[in-house]
């Protein structure tokens, strides 16, 4: 009996000790654990750090470096290398893999064309989206990149605090095309559902609540000045009472 806890508590401080060194190996190499997902796989590993962006010193959330390429090493090579090296990590892009999970963040391979834009940004391309929800009607993060070069005494602190805001995307099923919420056509988008479009039509879904029946300026009212607030709220609905 003294063997086995004696051999038990060996295992456990060569457990302790090697779970010790990730950590502090991840610290160091500035790694962030997550998974690629390759269709049903999922490949365990690490994500060279990103999602930061730098001017005059200051540092600033850098969101849209996620829809582009990731650098990621597996767990395994992370382990047994005594150095990490730049050509151990491989690129992965949105044409690669499924999508992937950095940190508690998840990200979904998609074909996008942000039709707000001008130039080569209104060509569908695949790129990595920010997951929101996964529903029959799904939402996803897209962000604005900012531009290479900028001019003007405040530089891109401008532009990196803009470029940080969401753009709230959706898709119908799996193979939907992806659009802004902001540009939804409920009663046409969502005829599938009577409820749904019956709703949209009396007024019913509301930000600016009244106690009578929505009248003709409530409703221009929530549907202009509220637009993706009240297509949030339809497609919750679709998502709960829908086929």
């Amino acid at each position: 009996m003294k063997k086995i806890s004696t051999s038990l508590l060996l295992v456990l401080f060569v457990s302790v000790s090697a779970f010790c060194q990730i950590e502090e190996k991840i610290k160091k190499e500035g790694v962030v654990p997550g998974v690629i997902f390759d269709g049903e796989k999922e490949i365990e590993g690490y994500f060279k750090r990103t999602g930061t962006a730098y001017s005059d010193g200051k540092a600033f959330d850098a969101p849209w470096q996620f829809q582009d390429k990731m650098k990621f090493i597996e767990k395994d090579v992370f382990a047994k290398a005594e150095k990490i090296k730049n050509k151990l990590y491989e690129s992965y892009e949105a044409k690669n893999c499924s999508g992937f999970r950095y940190d508690t963040l998840t990200y979904a391979s998609v074909k996008y064309a942000d039709m707000s834009a001008v130039g080569m940004d209104m060509l569908p391309k695949k790129m990595f989206m920010r997951v929101v929800s996964e529903d029959k009607i799904s939402l996803f993060h897209y962000f604005d990149s900012p531009p290479s070069v900028v001019s003007g005494p405040e530089g891109f602190e401008p532009y990196y605090i803009d470029c940080a805001k969401p753009n709230l995307v959706y898709r119908v099923g799996e193979e939907g095309k992806l659009k802004l919420v902001n540009d939804m056509n409920i009663t046409k988008e969502l005829a599938d559902c009577p409820m749904v479009v019956e709703k949209q039509e009396k007024g019913e879904y509301q930000v600016v609540e009244s106690n009578e029946e929505a009248s003709g300026g409530n409703k221009f009212l929530n549907n202009m000045m509220f637009k993706e607030q009240v297509r949030i709220m339809a497609i919750e609905d679709y998502n709960a009472n829908c086929e």
